[in-house]
């Protein structure tokens, strides 16, 4: 798949260079977060965080997962540092990067074109920049991440991919603003 772009009254890309990890292990262990560390030069994040280094991302899952975001180029070398690192302890590492499938939101009312199809509080006061949650996209699941004010991320499957750009396009479609009523 190649990137593609609507511009509505935001701006939604699909975005295709990068490979994506899961690793599942206990995320409390020290052990765990030495190897995560020493492997990827960043920290775990916190519950409903991600943690980020230039275009390396670490989002907290669930207490026992990670997802990692890491530039295309990077995959092979960011993947068997990661095992290397993480040898001898109890966990699983896998290549997901053609599972899932990622998009930006980008644009002043970024957050609002997300809200209208998802059911969580997306408000800049309630979703902070540096947050991370898995949600529901209408029908399919997906998680999101604040990246700036302005630029949200979505990750979901790969196999709704199409689905979900259309319900991006269709919520951020010109004159489908949100206005308040008087």
């Amino acid at each position: 798949m190649s990137e593609r772009e609507f511009q509505g009254y935001v701006t939604i890309r699909q975005k295709c260079n990068h490979s994506m990890f899961t690793l599942r292990a206990n995320l409390a262990s020290n052990k765990v977060k030495s190897a995560v560390k020493t492997g990827l030069k960043l920290a775990v994040p916190k519950r409903g965080t991600y943690a980020q280094d230039n275009e390396v991302i670490l989002a907290w899952m669930s207490p026992d997962e990670l997802l990692i975001i890491v530039p295309e180029a990077e995959r092979s070398a960011a993947f068997a540092a990661l095992e290397q690192a993480l040898e001898g302890l109890h966990y699983l590492l896998a290549d997901v990067s053609d599972a899932r499938a990622c998009f930006t939101i980008e644009g002043g009312s970024a957050r609002e074109v997300v809200a209208k199809l998802s059911p969580m509080d997306l408000s800049a006061a309630q979703f902070l920049v540096g947050g991370f949650a898995r949600t529901r996209f209408a029908q399919v699941a997906g998680a999101i991440f604040v990246e700036q004010e302005d630029r949200l991320s979505l990750v979901c499957f790969r196999s709704v991919q199409d689905y979900v750009f259309s319900l991006l396009c269709g919520a951020a479609k010109l004159g489908s603003e949100v206005r308040a009523q008087s």
